[in-house]
């Protein structure tokens, strides 16, 4: 009596349906993530309207230079300021005496977006209301 072989069945793992899991995880994955999205500054534009004429005498200019020295000029009198709180004092100092100062604010495109932000904070914590961002 012959026997019959069996044939063996080579041991593998079936591929076909590999793809369609690694498709679904990705899916997942990326439905699931939750993305760090930069806010940034928040400032309140104000709406369409009449330019307005401001008078040289209510303008003062915070320059943040590229080394990230911060000078505070009226009328072409350059004032270095050593630190961020004698900028607010000052600031307070020349809002209460004109209550009509604007602040054009002056960054060097090369001077560190920190420094940027803090005095950018400081000028805001001086309760100045006019202000202008200068772009180069």
């Amino acid at each position: 009596m012959a026997f019959k072989r069996k044939s063996r069945v080579a041991a593998e793992i079936p591929s076909s349906s590999m793809s369609d899991i690694a498709f679904l995880l990705l899916v997942f994955f990326m439905t699931t993530t939750i993305f760090n999205v930069e806010k940034g500054i928040r400032v309140q534009l104000p709406g369409k309207g009449e330019p307005t004429q401001i008078k040289a005498d209510n303008v003062v200019t915070v320059r943040v230079r590229q080394d990230g020295s911060i000078y505070l000029d009226a009328k072409q009198n350059p004032m270095e300021i050593p630190s961020l709180g004698q900028l607010k004092d000052e600031l307070e100092k020349r809002l209460a005496a004109n209550e009509k100062l604007a602040v054009i604010f002056e960054v060097h495109p090369e001077a560190s977006y920190d420094k940027m932000i803090d005095v950018f904070d400081e000028i805001k914590r001086a309760n100045i209301v006019r202000l202008a961002l200068k772009i180069r």
